[in-house]
């Protein structure tokens, strides 16, 4: 029985017990996505000796997995709704199957790159399909509480890769660390198969739209690489070049999908003004909680407070743990009273949180971490499930995987630029202050060439170039830099969250206390 068939519930809190197996099974399938996208990061030292990857080479396994993930979300999400929510959890996997395959036997950078690409795309073109599902399978009463027990398991992936990457490199190799990914994905087919029977999706009318496939993935694709190369410094050729392209080629695209009748994305949806505000909301947590993970979770913990990478890994559970273990309970709250207000509360929560650690300097200690931590943590747990529940309320059956791939895009876009711009400060304050704390020393022309590789993102000559001082030349510009770093990306933590600010306004004034499409409640959503 498809959702259209079942008969309706209107805002009935019934869910059948199919319903849940689904539930549990495209909670699987987020978990193994989410876990094998973050395994990399400690494979990546071993595999760089063994396969003798450059940095380039060695930066681009993170990015062609980036890269292409965030092309495939919307082309993914639109063919689930032409063929079916269920057929592309099948096929993506299998497409990241074969990824891991080509990474495990990689002999060189280019098969490991290729690979990591391959499992992006796989991953990317599946994801929308588990979130449509489990918003097409639960009536709006309880949508929240699925979408949050989705989250979780999306976060308990998160977490667990880089330990179970651990455990892998320490009992065996790094291939193995793809060719356990392998049966597991076999595994997530045959329990959506077996979960999804008598399952039959929404299918919407039309032909797919190759043209905006192009212009759309390629003007994600140029945009996402320009905002991460940015690293190396906006005065980068390459980095305005693609930015600019890529920028030209969505304008391109969202006047051609304005005028034809299959649009790969339907520009219609953002005059719903719950679709558009859960959109903008969850723009604005991107933006602001993945670089703060990336900058006070291992910069700030490891350069200004000298932890080990164990020791900030462990420390940041305090966030993402705490983000993990709220969203289902956020979600019953999203059911309850609707999704504005939580995302609203939200918003501010992780405003105060990014303003308390702008008051973090070399002398904080962990104990006055924790609570600025967990409240960070607490209102991303909080928000995620209510900004999806929001976009997905406001998206009608034949529309859920274009709404899903939209939904998801919005959040890894903004991180993206979010990094970027934290980089550009970070770069700048640091180049100014070591220059400054310098000045008139026997050191200063280096100290200044130093921090010019610095804001260029040219880490390995830097390092160099410290490397040939004397070591009282290195202390000083160490010393110089700790505290350039520290100043620096609390200043950043301040500016995102002013950021942070404007989501919880805009979520306000958008939201409300809306619940449904503006124009009608959606038909129920139940599974079968």
């Amino acid at each position: 029985m498809s959702a259209a068939d079942a008969p309706p519930a209107g805002d009935s809190a019934h869910v059948s017990a199919r319903a849940w197996a689904i539930l549990a099974a495209m909670g699987f399938g987020a978990l193994i996505a989410q876990m094998f996208s973050t395994v990399i990061g400690p494979a990546l030292p071993t595999m760089r000796t063994d396969l003798d990857l450059s940095l380039s080479m060695e930066t681009w396994t993170i990015t062609a997995y980036s890269l292409a993930f965030g092309a495939a979300l919307v082309a993914g999400g639109r063919l689930g709704d032409l063929v079916g929510e269920v057929r592309m959890i099948v096929i993506g996997f299998v497409v990241f199957g074969v990824g891991l395959v080509m990474s495990a036997v990689a002999v060189g950078g280019v098969l490991m790159v290729s690979g990591r690409a391959v499992q992006g795309i796989g991953i990317g073109i599946s994801a929308p399909a588990t979130l449509s599902i489990v918003v097409n399978c639960f009536p709006s009463r309880r949508r929240g509480l699925a979408v949050g027990i989705w989250g979780f398991a999306h976060g308990f992936g998160i977490l667990i890769g880089p330990i179970f990457a651990g455990y892998m490199l320490s009992l065996l190799t790094w291939r193995w660390v793809f060719w356990i990914a392998v049966p597991l994905s076999v595994a997530v087919i045959i329990v959506t198969l077996a979960a999804t029977r008598g399952y039959r999706s929404v299918l919407a009318e039309g032909r797919y739209d190759i043209i905006g496939l192009v212009l759309g993935g390629v003007g994600i694709t140029l945009v996402t690489f320009g905002l991460q190369n940015s690293s190396n410094g906006w005065s980068s050729a390459s980095t305005w070049a693609t930015l600019v392209m890529g920028a030209l080629l969505l304008a391109v695209f969202g006047v051609v999908e304005a005028r034809i009748t299959d649009p790969l994305v339907d520009f219609s949806l953002f005059r719903q003004r719950l679709f558009s505000g859960g959109f903008f909301a969850e723009s604005a947590v991107g933006f602001v909680y993945i670089p703060m993970l990336t900058f006070v979770g291992s910069l700030f913990f490891i350069d200004v407070l000298s932890m080990s990478p164990v020791e900030a890994g462990w420390v940041i559970v305090i966030t993402t743990g705490t983000c993990m273990v709220l969203e289902p309970f956020a979600g019953r709250w999203v059911d309850r009273i609707g999704p504005g207000v939580p995302i609203t509360v939200a918003l501010l929560m992780q405003a105060v949180a990014l303003w308390w650690m702008g008051t973090f300097n070399p002398d904080t200690t962990i104990a006055q971490m924790v609570v600025p931590l967990a409240l960070m943590g607490a209102g991303v747990g909080i928000s995620l499930p209510a900004c999806n529940t929001a976009g997905m309320s406001a998206v009608r059956p034949e529309q859920a995987g274009m709404g899903s791939g939209l939904m998801q895009m919005t959040f890894n876009i903004p991180a993206a630029l979010g990094v970027a711009l934290v980089t550009s400060i970070i770069g700048t304050i640091t180049q100014a202050k070591v220059t400054e704390a310098l000045a008139g020393s026997a050191f200063a022309d280096e100290a200044a060439a130093y921090a010019q590789l610095i804001e260029d993102g040219d880490d390995s000559r830097a390092a160099d170039l410290v490397s040939k001082l004397p070591a009282e030349a290195q202390q000083l510009i160490d010393e110089a830099i700790r505290a350039a770093q520290s100043s620096s990306i609390t200043m950043s933590m301040v500016v995102l969250g002013f950021i942070a600010l404007a989501g919880a306004v805009m979520a306000a004034l958008l939201i409300g206390r809306r619940r449904g499409l503006d124009d009608a409640e959606p038909p129920a959503y139940s599974a079968v």
